[in-house]
Protein backbone atom coordinates (compact mmCIF):
# COMPACT_ATOMS: atom_id res chain seq x y z
CA UNK A 1 0.00 0.00 0.00
CA UNK A 2 2.84 2.05 0.91
CA UNK A 3 4.89 1.78 -2.12
CA UNK A 4 1.31 2.42 -4.47
CA UNK A 5 0.96 5.36 -2.49
CA UNK A 6 4.82 6.83 -3.44
CA UNK A 7 4.31 5.73 -7.28
CA UNK A 8 1.12 8.09 -7.22
CA UNK A 9 2.82 10.93 -5.76
CA UNK A 10 5.84 10.72 -7.77
CA UNK A 11 3.53 10.35 -10.99
CA UNK A 12 1.95 13.50 -9.66
CA UNK A 13 5.33 15.49 -8.93
CA UNK A 14 6.16 14.35 -12.59
CA UNK A 15 3.34 16.33 -14.33
CA UNK A 16 4.31 19.47 -15.57
CA UNK A 17 1.95 22.68 -14.40
CA UNK A 18 -0.17 23.30 -17.44
CA UNK A 19 0.15 27.19 -16.79
CA UNK A 20 4.09 26.38 -17.08
CA UNK A 21 3.45 24.88 -19.99
CA UNK A 22 1.42 27.21 -21.28
CA UNK A 23 3.77 30.01 -20.80
CA UNK A 24 6.70 28.29 -21.91
CA UNK A 25 4.95 27.46 -25.18
CA UNK A 26 4.06 31.32 -25.80
CA UNK A 27 7.42 32.34 -24.93
CA UNK A 28 8.72 29.99 -27.54
CA UNK A 29 6.24 30.95 -30.13
CA UNK A 30 7.28 34.79 -29.25
CA UNK A 31 10.99 33.93 -29.47
CA UNK A 32 10.16 32.16 -32.93
CA UNK A 33 8.61 35.32 -33.99
CA UNK A 34 11.22 37.87 -33.02
CA UNK A 35 13.64 35.88 -34.51
CA UNK A 36 12.06 35.37 -37.79
CA UNK A 37 11.07 38.88 -37.93
CA UNK A 38 14.18 40.38 -37.41
CA UNK A 39 16.18 38.20 -40.20
CA UNK A 40 13.10 39.62 -42.13
CA UNK A 41 13.75 43.10 -41.03
CA UNK A 42 17.38 42.84 -41.35
CA UNK A 43 18.15 44.02 -44.69
CA UNK A 44 15.81 47.02 -44.40
CA UNK A 45 17.30 48.05 -41.89
CA UNK A 46 21.31 47.06 -43.02
CA UNK A 47 20.13 49.56 -46.27
CA UNK A 48 19.14 52.38 -44.04
CA UNK A 49 22.41 52.05 -41.56
CA UNK A 50 24.87 51.49 -45.15
CA UNK A 51 22.45 54.90 -46.51
CA UNK A 52 24.75 56.93 -43.51
CA UNK A 53 28.20 55.29 -43.66
CA UNK A 54 31.09 56.79 -45.67
CA UNK A 55 32.78 55.05 -48.90
CA UNK A 56 35.38 53.52 -47.03
CA UNK A 57 32.66 52.08 -44.49
CA UNK A 58 30.29 50.88 -47.28
CA UNK A 59 32.73 48.65 -48.74
CA UNK A 60 34.86 47.79 -45.50
CA UNK A 61 35.56 44.02 -44.85
CA UNK A 62 34.55 43.17 -42.06
CA UNK A 63 31.69 45.42 -42.24
CA UNK A 64 30.87 47.83 -39.95
CA UNK A 65 27.39 47.62 -38.94
CA UNK A 66 26.95 51.49 -37.60
CA UNK A 67 28.27 54.53 -39.49
CA UNK A 68 31.49 56.00 -37.16
CA UNK A 69 30.73 59.04 -36.98
CA UNK A 70 27.28 58.40 -35.18
CA UNK A 71 29.53 58.19 -31.87
CA UNK A 72 31.60 61.35 -32.78
CA UNK A 73 28.11 62.75 -33.00
CA UNK A 74 26.52 61.71 -29.74
CA UNK A 75 29.64 62.68 -28.28
CA UNK A 76 29.41 65.58 -29.49
CA UNK A 77 25.80 66.19 -28.49
CA UNK A 78 26.47 67.38 -24.89
CA UNK A 79 28.54 69.88 -25.99
CA UNK A 80 26.08 71.24 -28.05
CA UNK A 81 23.22 71.48 -25.64
CA UNK A 82 25.70 73.09 -23.26
CA UNK A 83 25.93 76.12 -25.38
CA UNK A 84 22.46 76.27 -26.31
CA UNK A 85 20.22 75.30 -24.00
CA UNK A 86 16.90 77.44 -25.32
CA UNK A 87 17.29 74.51 -28.17
CA UNK A 88 16.87 71.57 -25.80
CA UNK A 89 14.66 73.17 -23.95
CA UNK A 90 12.40 73.95 -27.28
CA UNK A 91 12.85 70.15 -28.30
CA UNK A 92 11.58 68.78 -25.35
CA UNK A 93 8.44 71.71 -25.15
CA UNK A 94 8.01 70.60 -28.83
CA UNK A 95 7.98 66.89 -28.12
CA UNK A 96 5.74 67.00 -25.31
CA UNK A 97 3.02 68.69 -27.31
CA UNK A 98 3.51 65.91 -30.11
CA UNK A 99 2.84 63.43 -27.33
CA UNK A 100 -0.19 64.97 -25.51
CA UNK A 101 -1.36 65.47 -28.96
CA UNK A 102 -0.90 61.46 -29.97
CA UNK A 103 -2.69 60.49 -27.13
CA UNK A 104 -5.79 61.79 -28.62
CA UNK A 105 -5.43 59.56 -31.73
CA UNK A 106 -7.32 55.91 -30.84
CA UNK A 107 -5.01 54.50 -33.54
CA UNK A 108 -1.62 53.13 -32.09
CA UNK A 109 0.10 52.91 -35.63
CA UNK A 110 -1.28 56.48 -36.69
CA UNK A 111 -0.15 57.96 -33.41
CA UNK A 112 3.70 56.69 -33.56
CA UNK A 113 3.97 58.21 -37.35
CA UNK A 114 2.01 61.72 -35.94
CA UNK A 115 4.59 61.74 -33.21
CA UNK A 116 7.55 60.82 -35.68
CA UNK A 117 6.22 63.24 -38.34
CA UNK A 118 6.12 66.39 -35.58
CA UNK A 119 9.30 65.02 -34.67
CA UNK A 120 10.74 65.95 -38.52
CA UNK A 121 8.78 69.56 -38.08
CA UNK A 122 11.08 70.16 -35.59
CA UNK A 123 13.91 69.93 -37.34
CA UNK A 124 12.21 71.28 -40.56
CA UNK A 125 11.30 74.59 -39.21
CA UNK A 126 14.28 75.13 -36.95
CA UNK A 127 16.60 75.24 -40.23
CA UNK A 128 14.28 77.61 -42.08
CA UNK A 129 16.26 81.00 -43.61
CA UNK A 130 14.02 82.55 -41.56
CA UNK A 131 15.95 81.89 -38.59
CA UNK A 132 19.21 83.46 -39.83
CA UNK A 133 22.27 82.68 -37.83
CA UNK A 134 19.84 80.70 -35.10
CA UNK A 135 19.32 77.78 -37.26
CA UNK A 136 19.70 74.47 -35.87
CA UNK A 137 22.27 73.24 -38.69
CA UNK A 138 24.53 75.99 -38.34
CA UNK A 139 24.51 75.94 -34.97
CA UNK A 140 26.11 72.27 -34.84
CA UNK A 141 28.31 73.08 -37.17
CA UNK A 142 29.43 76.33 -34.80
CA UNK A 143 29.65 73.06 -32.04
CA UNK A 144 31.65 71.24 -34.38
CA UNK A 145 34.23 73.92 -35.45
CA UNK A 146 34.72 75.14 -31.83
CA UNK A 147 35.44 71.53 -30.69
CA UNK A 148 37.81 71.08 -33.99
CA UNK A 149 35.73 68.05 -35.38
CA UNK A 150 34.95 68.30 -39.06
CA UNK A 151 31.57 66.61 -39.85
CA UNK A 152 29.57 66.12 -43.00
CA UNK A 153 25.50 66.60 -43.12
CA UNK A 154 23.97 64.12 -41.51
CA UNK A 155 21.52 63.64 -44.76
CA UNK A 156 24.89 64.29 -47.31
CA UNK A 157 24.34 60.77 -49.34
CA UNK A 158 20.57 61.49 -49.89
CA UNK A 159 21.47 65.17 -51.04
CA UNK A 160 23.95 63.95 -53.39
CA UNK A 161 21.69 60.90 -54.38
CA UNK A 162 18.87 63.04 -55.07
CA UNK A 163 21.23 65.28 -57.30
CA UNK A 164 22.81 62.40 -59.44
CA UNK A 165 19.43 61.65 -60.73
CA UNK A 166 15.79 63.22 -61.93
CA UNK A 167 14.22 61.41 -58.86
CA UNK A 168 11.78 64.18 -58.89
CA UNK A 169 10.59 63.41 -62.34
CA UNK A 170 10.75 59.65 -61.31
CA UNK A 171 8.62 60.20 -58.39
CA UNK A 172 5.98 62.21 -60.16
CA UNK A 173 5.53 59.41 -62.88
CA UNK A 174 5.51 56.84 -60.73
CA UNK A 175 2.86 58.55 -58.31
CA UNK A 176 0.72 59.25 -60.83
CA UNK A 177 0.71 55.94 -62.24
CA UNK A 178 0.39 53.76 -59.25
CA UNK A 179 -2.59 55.91 -58.29
CA UNK A 180 -4.75 55.89 -61.51
CA UNK A 181 -3.83 52.16 -62.11
CA UNK A 182 -5.74 50.99 -59.37
CA UNK A 183 -8.73 53.25 -59.11
CA UNK A 184 -9.06 51.92 -63.06
CA UNK A 185 -8.85 48.39 -62.00
CA UNK A 186 -11.58 48.82 -59.22
CA UNK A 187 -13.87 50.76 -61.75
CA UNK A 188 -13.51 47.50 -63.69
CA UNK A 189 -13.00 44.90 -61.74
CA UNK A 190 -16.15 45.79 -59.14
CA UNK A 191 -18.96 45.86 -61.64
CA UNK A 192 -16.95 42.04 -63.44
CA UNK A 193 -16.97 40.64 -59.75
CA UNK A 194 -20.46 41.44 -59.02
CA UNK A 195 -21.74 40.25 -62.12
CA UNK A 196 -20.22 36.92 -61.74
CA UNK A 197 -20.94 36.94 -58.06
CA UNK A 198 -24.87 37.87 -57.84
CA UNK A 199 -26.42 37.79 -61.50
CA UNK A 200 -27.52 34.61 -63.82
CA UNK A 201 -26.71 34.59 -67.56
CA UNK A 202 -25.53 32.11 -69.47
CA UNK A 203 -22.34 30.27 -69.87
CA UNK A 204 -21.31 31.94 -66.25
CA UNK A 205 -19.24 29.72 -65.26
CA UNK A 206 -17.86 28.82 -68.13
CA UNK A 207 -17.09 32.22 -69.04
CA UNK A 208 -15.45 32.67 -65.41
CA UNK A 209 -13.19 29.82 -65.78
CA UNK A 210 -11.90 31.27 -69.05
CA UNK A 211 -10.79 34.46 -66.94
CA UNK A 212 -9.22 32.45 -64.49
CA UNK A 213 -7.52 30.32 -67.07
CA UNK A 214 -5.47 33.55 -68.10
CA UNK A 215 -4.04 33.85 -65.25
CA UNK A 216 -1.93 30.91 -65.85
CA UNK A 217 -0.60 32.32 -68.72
CA UNK A 218 3.11 33.50 -67.75
CA UNK A 219 3.21 37.66 -68.03
CA UNK A 220 6.68 37.35 -70.46
CA UNK A 221 4.49 36.11 -73.31
CA UNK A 222 2.30 38.97 -73.71
CA UNK A 223 5.19 40.99 -73.63
CA UNK A 224 5.89 41.19 -77.75
CA UNK A 225 1.96 41.43 -78.69
CA UNK A 226 1.76 44.11 -75.78
CA UNK A 227 4.48 46.24 -77.01
CA UNK A 228 3.91 45.77 -80.71
CA UNK A 229 -0.10 47.20 -80.01
CA UNK A 230 1.40 49.98 -78.08
CA UNK A 231 3.67 51.19 -80.72
CA UNK A 232 1.22 50.87 -83.24
CA UNK A 233 -0.87 53.12 -81.34
CA UNK A 234 1.57 55.46 -80.93
CA UNK A 235 1.79 55.20 -77.07
CA UNK A 236 5.25 54.82 -76.57
CA UNK A 237 7.09 56.98 -74.43
CA UNK A 238 3.20 58.47 -72.61
CA UNK A 239 1.13 57.34 -69.21
CA UNK A 240 -1.15 55.21 -71.51
CA UNK A 241 0.90 52.66 -72.10
CA UNK A 242 1.88 52.52 -68.58
CA UNK A 243 -1.84 52.59 -67.28
CA UNK A 244 -3.73 51.23 -70.12
CA UNK A 245 -2.36 47.40 -69.85
CA UNK A 246 -3.29 47.13 -66.08
CA UNK A 247 -6.22 48.79 -65.92
CA UNK A 248 -7.78 45.54 -65.90
CA UNK A 249 -6.79 42.52 -63.57
CA UNK A 250 -8.48 38.88 -62.98
CA UNK A 251 -7.14 38.31 -60.10
CA UNK A 252 -8.97 41.66 -58.59
CA UNK A 253 -11.95 40.15 -60.25
CA UNK A 254 -11.72 36.93 -58.81
CA UNK A 255 -10.71 38.51 -55.28
CA UNK A 256 -13.47 41.02 -55.18
CA UNK A 257 -16.07 38.29 -56.77
CA UNK A 258 -15.22 36.10 -53.21
CA UNK A 259 -16.25 38.65 -51.19
CA UNK A 260 -19.58 39.93 -53.14
CA UNK A 261 -20.52 36.42 -52.93
CA UNK A 262 -20.27 36.38 -49.19
CA UNK A 263 -23.51 38.61 -49.16
CA UNK A 264 -26.68 37.16 -47.64
CA UNK A 265 -29.52 37.07 -49.78
CA UNK A 266 -31.69 38.81 -47.80
CA UNK A 267 -29.56 41.74 -48.00
CA UNK A 268 -30.08 42.45 -51.67
CA UNK A 269 -33.90 41.10 -51.58
CA UNK A 270 -34.61 43.64 -48.53
CA UNK A 271 -32.61 46.43 -50.80
CA UNK A 272 -34.70 45.44 -53.95
CA UNK A 273 -37.94 45.95 -52.05
CA UNK A 274 -36.77 49.67 -51.27
CA UNK A 275 -36.55 49.75 -54.80
CA UNK A 276 -32.41 49.18 -55.31
CA UNK A 277 -31.47 47.75 -58.46
CA UNK A 278 -28.14 46.17 -59.06
CA UNK A 279 -25.97 49.77 -59.80
CA UNK A 280 -27.08 50.99 -57.19
CA UNK A 281 -27.11 47.92 -54.55
CA UNK A 282 -23.22 47.34 -55.68
CA UNK A 283 -22.28 51.10 -55.52
CA UNK A 284 -23.82 51.70 -51.91
CA UNK A 285 -24.56 48.56 -49.65
CA UNK A 286 -21.64 45.70 -51.59
CA UNK A 287 -18.22 48.07 -51.86
CA UNK A 288 -18.86 49.46 -48.61
CA UNK A 289 -18.89 46.18 -47.14
CA UNK A 290 -16.30 44.71 -49.06
CA UNK A 291 -13.86 47.64 -48.36
CA UNK A 292 -11.19 45.38 -46.95
CA UNK A 293 -11.22 43.76 -50.46
CA UNK A 294 -10.89 47.55 -52.36
CA UNK A 295 -7.98 48.09 -49.74
CA UNK A 296 -6.09 44.89 -50.83
CA UNK A 297 -6.89 44.94 -54.39
CA UNK A 298 -5.74 48.42 -54.24
CA UNK A 299 -2.58 47.76 -52.42
CA UNK A 300 -1.73 44.80 -55.15
CA UNK A 301 -2.02 46.82 -57.77
CA UNK A 302 -0.25 49.94 -56.16
CA UNK A 303 2.66 48.21 -55.26
CA UNK A 304 2.54 45.73 -58.76
CA UNK A 305 2.59 49.39 -60.84
CA UNK A 306 5.35 50.97 -58.04
CA UNK A 307 7.56 48.47 -58.61
CA UNK A 308 7.47 48.08 -62.04
CA UNK A 309 10.53 47.61 -64.44
CA UNK A 310 10.16 45.47 -67.01
CA UNK A 311 7.26 46.69 -69.14
CA UNK A 312 8.50 50.58 -68.48
CA UNK A 313 11.49 49.73 -69.76
CA UNK A 314 10.13 48.53 -73.19
CA UNK A 315 7.69 51.48 -73.22
CA UNK A 316 9.91 54.35 -72.27
CA UNK A 317 13.27 55.30 -73.57
CA UNK A 318 12.73 58.88 -72.20
CA UNK A 319 14.58 59.77 -69.33
CA UNK A 320 11.39 61.81 -68.10
CA UNK A 321 9.17 59.18 -68.19
CA UNK A 322 10.96 56.92 -66.25
CA UNK A 323 9.06 55.31 -63.15
CA UNK A 324 10.75 55.16 -59.96
CA UNK A 325 11.60 51.55 -60.02
CA UNK A 326 13.20 51.97 -63.42
CA UNK A 327 14.79 55.33 -62.44
CA UNK A 328 16.26 53.12 -59.62
CA UNK A 329 17.96 50.25 -61.96
CA UNK A 330 19.33 53.12 -64.11
CA UNK A 331 21.12 55.04 -61.29
CA UNK A 332 22.72 51.69 -59.81
CA UNK A 333 24.25 51.28 -62.56
CA UNK A 334 25.48 55.24 -62.70
CA UNK A 335 26.41 54.74 -58.78
CA UNK A 336 27.31 51.37 -58.65
CA UNK A 337 30.47 52.23 -57.59
CA UNK A 338 29.30 54.34 -54.54
CA UNK A 339 27.42 52.02 -52.76
CA UNK A 340 26.12 53.95 -49.87
CA UNK A 341 24.65 56.37 -52.34
CA UNK A 342 22.53 53.80 -54.20
CA UNK A 343 21.19 52.72 -50.86
CA UNK A 344 20.24 56.03 -49.95
CA UNK A 345 18.31 56.39 -53.33
CA UNK A 346 16.86 52.80 -52.31
CA UNK A 347 15.94 54.16 -48.84
CA UNK A 348 13.24 56.98 -50.02
CA UNK A 349 12.44 54.91 -53.17
CA UNK A 350 10.83 52.50 -50.30
CA UNK A 351 10.02 55.03 -47.64
CA UNK A 352 6.31 56.01 -49.31
CA UNK A 353 5.27 52.48 -49.79
CA UNK A 354 6.05 51.93 -46.08
CA UNK A 355 4.46 54.80 -44.82
CA UNK A 356 1.22 53.61 -47.12
CA UNK A 357 1.11 50.42 -45.49
CA UNK A 358 1.35 51.02 -42.20
CA UNK A 359 -1.66 53.39 -42.81
CA UNK A 360 -3.75 50.67 -44.54
CA UNK A 361 -2.11 47.45 -42.67
CA UNK A 362 -5.63 46.69 -40.71
CA UNK A 363 -7.90 46.71 -43.47
CA UNK A 364 -5.08 45.19 -45.82
CA UNK A 365 -4.76 42.35 -43.48
CA UNK A 366 -8.27 41.80 -42.87
CA UNK A 367 -8.89 42.00 -46.83
CA UNK A 368 -6.60 38.63 -47.03
CA UNK A 369 -7.72 36.94 -43.76
CA UNK A 370 -11.37 37.39 -44.16
CA UNK A 371 -13.83 36.11 -46.95
CA UNK A 372 -16.96 37.77 -46.15
CA UNK A 373 -19.37 39.78 -43.32
CA UNK A 374 -18.29 39.80 -39.99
Amino acid sequence: MSSFSFSQQTVRKSRVNPHVKRVFGNTLVYVLLALGGAAVCFPFVWMILTSFKNYAEAIATPPTIFPGNWGVRLALLPDYLASFPLVGLAFILWMALGVFISRKIRDTVIAVLYVLAHLALFFVLGNLPLMGEGRLVELWQRTAAQAGIELDSFTANYVEAWGRAPFGAYFKNSIFVSVLTPLLVIATSAPAAYAFARLRFPFQNVLFMFYLATMMVPSEVLLIPNFITISELGWRNTYFALIVPFMVSVMSIFFMRQFFRSIPNDLYDAATIDGCGHIRFLISIAMPLARPALVSTTMFNFLGSWNALLWPLLVTDQESMRPIALGLASFANEAGMQPQLYMAAATFTIAPVLILFLFVQKQFIEGIATSGLK
